[in-house]
């Protein structure tokens, strides 16, 4: 290249990306970054609830409190993302502070019952309670299918900093949270609010919707900028600065929620018709060119996991099982749940991926929290990093991947030598063609012995089966049986990791 050449493409992305950076400061981002700085210095108070009595609004009515269609925001533009807005009711009682942010002003949006269809519930009187109204949050809507689909439920804000959103073909799902404090501590977790969104109006033309809210707890304050991007996988830019009124024992970054019930390597369904009940299937991590798959599975009571590392490439809680005849459910459509993927934007160093589990024997309770703690602790202040919500697995993952697992401790097939033993059934498919079986790394660490794992085709997935064998010594100490697919040297697939508890083992 020349170098006059080399040196005006040097100015010119030295312009673009400034104008990219003044673009963002003249967004809502430094005004809300003002607001919490300043809210940071005073005293913590609780959003007071509602002046109404949202209480008679149950679980029935408020399924029946309809948004109208053509009432959405900048619908009479049709600008590529509009608005709706979340009714109070249930548990929904704090309201939050809507503001239209265009050419550095924020204007309110306000509470009006124009917005809302109560036809199926008359009986409630509601649009008497409008004065005393608020709006306890928001949905974005996009068209996911492209610019010659139609209008669908994208993205929607509603209650403390929880949120949730929709890839093309997707099912509401898992949630995000905007920062999850002292989660590992029992009896001690905080659940900050977002308790204002300032919304920046779109152009006709837009890609990309921009908008700002304002974090607020007892411990800290904090400013986000938000830059939504919707698709076949929508992708959500989240850029976060903290400021802290007092320590902070634990920090989770990116944290996110999730169900699991029951799936195929459970040991108890509990009389449920359902062959599998759950939002996510696994735990993906990735650290550099390492890639490995923790399957979710059942606790008795209370687990907490610390994955450590040097660095992080990503991390997320992954719906990978998508075929209808493994949930038999018509409602909750488990098959189209989204994966969500969490990409760091900056060097988040040396941490741990936290994973908690609690027990549940039901399909409504959340009962899954993953989410990054820095070594640094409270002197890491500024959060950035990228979502996707969708199908399908992160671009990056060419290796072969575990779609299913499958456990057992019993020696049902009747076989000497069995007793005592829990074999793994583990299947692994997205392998390039090989010419022979793959060779299995395991590693067993735990007090015991495991028996060589044996390797079968399975053409029904165009993949292969492992089955590994392990003989625990006793129960009382943490094992856990990882496995890996190579070609004798190279790896061929992810790494499969399995902590195994303590219901499952049975040692002499």
């Amino acid at each position: 290249m020349k170098p006059n050449l080399f040196i005006r493409l040097l100015c010119a992305l030295t312009l673009f990306a400034a104008a990219q950076q003044s673009l963002a400061d003249t967004g809502c981002f430094p005004h809300v970054k003002q607001v919490a700085e300043q809210l940071s210095t005073q005293s913590f108070s609780k959003t007071p609830m509602l002046q109404v009595d949202t209480g008679r609004i149950t679980y029935d009515h408020y399924q029946h409190i309809k948004f109208k269609g053509n009432q959405t925001y900048w619908r009479d533009e049709w600008l590529p993302f509009q608005l709706e807005f979340m009714h109070p009711g249930m548990h929904f009682i704090h309201p939050i502070e809507l503001f239209e942010w265009k050419d550095g002003k924020a204007t309110p949006i306000t509470f009006s019952s124009k917005y809302y269809d109560y036809t199926e519930v008359k009986d409630l009187n509601l649009e008497q309670d409008e004065p005393r109204m608020g709006f306890t949050g928001f949905r974005i809507i996009s068209k996911l299918g492209g610019k010659d689909s139609s209008y669908t439920e994208t993205l929607v804000f509603q209650g403390a900093s929880y949120f949730r959103a929709l890839g093309l073909d997707n099912k509401y799902g898992l949630s995000a949270r905007g920062l999850a404090i002292n989660t590992s501590l029992e009896g001690k977790e905080e659940f900050p609010d977002y308790t204002r969104f300032w919304l920046e109006k779109p152009a006709k033309d837009a890609e990309q919707m921009v908008f700002c809210a304002l974090l607020d707890s007892p411990s800290t304050t904090g400013a986000t900028r938000f830059v939504l991007t919707s698709g076949k996988t929508t992708q959500l830019e989240v850029e976060t600065q903290l400021y802290p009124r007092k320590d902070m024992a634990e920090i989770g970054i990116a944290p996110l929620t999730s169900m699991f019930f029951h799936g195929e390597n459970s040991q108890q369904h509990y009389g449920d018709y359902r062959p599998e009940v759950h939002d996510s299937d696994g735990l993906l991590i990735q650290q550099d060119k390492e890639w490995r798959w923790q399957p979710l599975a059942e606790v008795p009571y209370f687990n907490f996991q610390s994955l450590p590392m040097d660095g992080l490439s990503g991390f997320g809680l992954m719906q990978r099982d998508r075929e209808f005849d493994h949930y038999q459910d018509l409602e909750a459509w488990y098959h189209a749940r989204p994966s969500v993927w969490v990409e760091p934007l900056e060097d988040w160093g040396k941490g741990s991926v936290q994973l908690l589990r609690l027990h549940t024997e039901s399909d409504t309770v959340d009962n899954v929290v993953a989410y990054w703690k820095s070594d640094a602790g409270q002197a890491l202040r500024h959060l950035h990093y990228r979502l996707s919500w969708g199908m399908d697995e992160p671009p990056a993952h060419t290796l072969g991947k575990a779609v299913s697992t499958r456990v057992t401790n019993k020696a049902v097939d009747s076989l000497p030598g069995h007793k005592g033993h829990i074999r793994f059934i583990v299947d692994f498919n997205g392998l390039p063609k090989l010419a022979k079986a793959p060779q299995v790394e395991m590693v067993f660490n735990g007090k015991g012995k495991t028996k060589p794992a044996v390797v079968q085709e399975n053409p029904y997935i165009k993949g292969w089966r492992v089955i590994a064998a392990v003989f625990p010594e006793n129960c009382e100490k943490d094992m856990t049986l990882t496995l890996r697919l190579t070609d004798g040297g190279n790896p061929l697939s992810e790494t499969w990791s399995y902590p195994i508890p303590e219901g499952l083992c049975n040692a002499p």
